[in-house]
């Protein structure tokens, strides 16, 4: 396949309006069999699934026949690659992130990967992660040298941003149009610091004539931040609290410092007054939130404050993505119940949401709330009819509820959604199984539980 890299560079220093800067194409290998190592007969039959599937735009299905791949041959990073390629498509960037990760992990920095996880970043515009990947990208193949400035100049390092094109000139030539632009907004960009200094020596000014100016301390903050000069901005948002005590937007700054710094006490002091504040408006508490589950995943110390944080906030929230990340911190946690609490209230503002609807569906049979499964896979079914784990799970749901015919009818229809997807259809047959166990025909029990252990040969 080819790959199509682009960016967009700023064009002219009046109007800073956009152009295509480079684009490149990089050959790219298809998988083939031997790339897969010594793996089954059944992985690689699933395997080249998913990949058909990909190329139709069946992302949802492709996950789940690699998900399955994956079970069977964890180490392999032929699968995390493809996971990764389409939760991409999906614009599911956390799981595509973690896939391609994992697949770095076990294959190494290989380009694939590394152009993979560069594309990930740069739709997010995370360019400060995405230029580390580049730099990598680079060493591997000349062909990338060209995305380096751009991504310098969107990160703010302008000095390399105009060292990687005078690099750039000295092996090309210096008549490209499009890098001469680039490096008059660069040259722009710098006057424009001087301007800033100047700016930030005027805003100091003006505090230390009225203390009480708060948007003065707010610009000042911006102008820092800006800069990357975090250890001003911890400064300023100090003498903003100290000097202006009942206003909330200094915390905004500093609740961050306070947790980066394992200064936890101080840190839910700030959090506390960004997330109840009554002058500080919703989008704003909502992505401190985030940011904030983000920051404490893995650190114990802070599993109490994001408590407290969900609590402050949990009901002024309108972005099913907060109510997700709330509902996977709980599920970390091993507190089922509050996990589908919050991704039922995700469901609600976004009722297609299929990854969330999954979640449910799952914990819902965990926890054996079986009228619930129910609810949510009927529902499920008439959005996503091609989906056949919700059939299954509405089929579990009936047989514990010893409503064995349903259970049949539902995973019968059901099983004609299968495509390769061995684990799942075994699940099937064990659950009709079930079914004619309960309706007293051993026989046909027994039949189906004999395609369940002769579908274990494939996994």
């Amino acid at each position: 396949m080819k790959k199509h890299l682009s960016i967009i560079l700023i064009a002219t220093a009046l109007s800073w309006s956009t152009t295509t800067y480079a684009q490149e194409e990089v050959e790219a290998v298809e998988v083939n069999q031997d790339d897969l190592g010594d793996v089954s007969n059944g992985f690689k039959d699933a395997f080249f699934n998913a990949l058909a599937e990909k190329a139709k735009g069946n992302h949802d299905r492709a996950i789940v026949l690699l998900e399955n791949c994956a079970k069977n041959e964890p180490t392999s990073g032929a699968v995390q690659f493809e996971l990764a390629k389409n939760h991409f498509a999906n614009k599911d960037f956390n799981k595509a992130e973690q896939s391609v990760r994992k697949g770095i992990e076990l294959s190494g920095n290989n380009e694939w990967m590394l152009d993979m996880l560069f594309d990930i970043y740069d739709e997010q515009k995370q360019y400060d992660k995405a230029v580390p990947v580049m730099e990598q990208l680079v060493k591997i193949n000349d062909n990338y040298v060209e995305f380096l400035p751009t991504l310098y100049y969107r990160t703010g390092q302008y000095d390399k941003a105009l060292k990687s094109l005078n690099d750039i000139d000295a092996r090309q030539g210096n008549d490209d149009p499009r890098r001469n632009a680039l490096r008059r907004s660069l040259e722009s960009r710098q006057q424009q610091e001087v301007r800033n200094e100047n700016n930030i020596e005027s805003l100091e000014a003006e505090i230390a004539k009225n203390p009480k100016n708060e948007q003065a301390y707010i610009n000042l903050i911006y102008m820092h931040s800006r800069n990357g000069d975090q250890d001003a901005v911890f400064e300023v948002a100090q003498d903003f609290e100290r000097n202006l005590p009942d206003s909330d937007a200094a915390h905004l700054a500093l609740y961050k410092i306070y947790f980066e710094n394992d200064r936890i006490e101080e840190g839910v002091a700030s959090l506390e007054k960004v997330l109840t504040s009554n002058k500080i408006d919703r989008e704003t508490k909502m992505k401190v939130l985030q940011d904030f589950i983000s920051m404490s995943d893995g650190r114990v110390e802070l599993e109490k404050a994001v408590n407290q944080a969900i609590d402050w906030l949990s009901d002024d929230i309108e972005d099913p993505n907060a109510y997700r990340a709330m509902g996977d911190f709980y599920l970390k946690k091993k507190d089922p119940i509050q996990a589908i609490a919050f991704y039922e209230k995700g469901l609600e503002l976004d009722g297609n949401d299929i990854d969330i609807i999954k979640s449910i569906a799952l914990l819902s049979i965990d926890v054996k709330d079986y009228k619930k499964t129910l609810a949510i896979t009927i529902s499920a079914i008439e959005k996503f009819p091609a989906q056949p784990l919700f059939y299954l799970l509405n089929g579990v749901a009936h047989n514990s509820l010893n409503a064995p015919d349903k259970a049949i009818e539902i995973i019968e229809l059901g099983q004609s959604y299968l495509l390769d997807e061995f684990k799942l259809e075994q699940d099937m047959y064990q659950q009709l199984a079930i079914s004619y166990d309960k309706k007293g025909d051993t026989a046909r029990a027994s039949k189906m539980r004999a395609k369940a252990q002769e579908l274990s040969k494939k996994l």
